[in-house]
């Protein structure tokens, strides 16, 4: 794999880590479903994308 996508991958893998931690948060603190299913699309565009 060349270094700048390798760059672009771990970035965006890193950023649906991110996403999937403040959802784990969210759903600990019972936020509500719709926040959290905001979130859950974000990730898969994210996921889409690599």
């Amino acid at each position: 794999m060349h270094d700048t996508t390798r760059r672009k991958v771990t970035q965006r893998l890193k950023r649906v880590e991110g996403q999937v931690g403040g959802m784990l948060h969210m759903a600990e603190d019972n936020r509500y479903c719709s926040d959290i299913l905001m979130q859950i699309s974000a990730a898969r565009a994210v996921l889409h994308k690599i």
